[in-house]
């Protein structure tokens, strides 16, 4: 009996040291506090069996820690069935409730896009890997590869996160170390995310550059041609393209980057709303765009958009005003698209020969706005306001002015000038 229960001792003891080694080969991130952190990360730590509710203030701290329950072997995920849990970074993908399984699952759910582009990139298979309550006891290591929470933690989440929230899966996880590469990295990463904007704005090919083809093609499992002439037919119907970035967020997984924006798009009529996300890997020592995902559905940012060019338009008809009012033509015309509409006048050259005949005559001597409004408009953006106008004869009249303006790499040309007598 004695020798049952020594054999016995010693296979735990080998599976044990099975397993650490196992964790030992394992993803270890630290969370740095770079300015692209998030306000919040759920960070969950195999090795301590542990899920953190992480915030992003001074400093970045744990404003809540439960005790989880992880996949029943050891290890990063690779293949469907593995009984593992998946390390890297992670989007919760919405809320599930009413599940049928109760026992194994609690009360609600929080789904992963598990695998995301670098996992599909390496082969990795599965799905259905969720955050998720528990029906019964919690036991370490005893789920198929989920993340397992006691129902009444999983109500704390669900008050405290919203979806897309970013989830750091590693075998250990660390915060506020003190070094600087995440955050010299963060600040690369940034300055390309603002790169691939304005070169898409562009339309040249720049943009494409921007992608690592052959990974990117394993991401999306279809060709990168395709992707790229899809583009090329968008980018030729296109009179123009505007593209704003807002929320921008970092986080660095175990061989990638990922970022994640609130962006609006607009051209001609179509103005749109999405939550967008680059995964980026070193490339030949350059950082590629590999992969790419939608976060989830979000409210329209036209509002915001209008009141971030707000400052931009009104720099640029504040620059139109002075050159008006010096009847310095050449800088006034440039200041028009070429094909440009003024009443009744069509093209630049019918606008500089009326102005010339005009201004020749007599001279402007005040020019005043008053507060200008902004709408989308198919070309650019209208901008609407009073003005009040008079010159070296004496004239003077007042009215309701309309430009159109059309977006022109960092700046705006008239495509349209209309006035109406108050």
């Amino acid at each position: 009996m004695m020798d049952v229960f020594k054999f016995f001792t010693a296979v735990c003891i080998l599976l044990a040291g099975f397993a650490s080694s196992a964790y030992a080969q394992g993803w270890e991130p630290v969370i740095e506090p770079t300015p692209l952190v998030p306000d919040y990360i759920l960070a969950v730590d195999k090795n301590s069996q542990k899920l953190h509710l992480l915030v992003h203030k001074s400093p970045l701290h744990a404003e809540a820690s439960f005790t989880c329950a992880t996949g029943q072997a050891a290890g990063d995920k690779n293949v469907e069935g593995d009984l593992k849990t998946p390390e890297g970074v992670y989007f919760t993908t919405g809320k599930r409730t009413g599940l049928k399984d109760f026992e194994l699952y609690g009360e609600m759910a929080f789904p992963l896009d598990f695998p995301n582009p670098v996992d599909r990139i390496k082969g990795k298979t599965g799905y259905g890997i969720w955050i998720h309550g528990r029906g019964k006891d919690l036991v370490p290591m005893d789920t198929k590869g989920c993340v397992a929470l006691v129902n009444t933690d999983m109500d704390y989440l669900d008050e405290n996160i919203n979806p897309g929230a970013p989830v750091v899966i590693g075998e250990k996880v660390g915060w506020n170390d003190s070094g600087d590469a995440q955050a010299a990295e963060s600040v690369e990463l940034e300055k390309l995310v603002r790169k691939w904007a304005a070169d898409w704005e562009a339309r040249d090919n720049d943009f494409f550059a921007a992608y690592d083809p052959a990974l990117f093609a394993k991401s999306e499992r279809r060709s990168f041609k395709a992707f790229e002439n899809r583009k090329k037919r968008i980018f030729s119907r296109a009179g123009w393209i505007d593209i704003e970035i807002y929320n921008l967020h970092a986080l660095r997984g175990p061989d990638y980057w990922v970022t994640w924006f609130d962006q609006y798009y607009r051209s001609g009529r179509l103005s749109s709303s999405s939550a967008k996300r680059l995964y980026w890997q070193k490339v030949d020592g350059k950082w590629k765009i590999v992969g790419r995902e939608y976060g989830p559905s979000i409210s329209s940012l036209g509002d915001r958009y209008l009141e971030t060019k707000k400052a931009g338009v009104e720099a640029f008809i504040d620059g139109w005003k002075k050159s008006w009012l010096s009847a310095d033509l050449d800088n006034y015309i440039s200041l028009y698209d070429s094909h440009a509409r003024q009443g009744r006048r069509k093209g630049v050259s019918s606008i500089r020969k009326n102005k010339q005949s005009i201004w020749k005559e007599h001279s402007p001597s005040s020019l005043e706005f008053g507060k200008v409004s902004l709408r989308e408009h198919p070309q650019g953006l209208e901008a609407v306001f009073r003005q009040e106008y008079s010159d070296s004869s004496g004239y003077s009249d007042k009215g309701l002015k309309k430009l159109v303006l059309r977006p022109e790499q960092d700046g705006w040309l008239i495509v349209d000038e209309q006035w109406r007598k108050l």
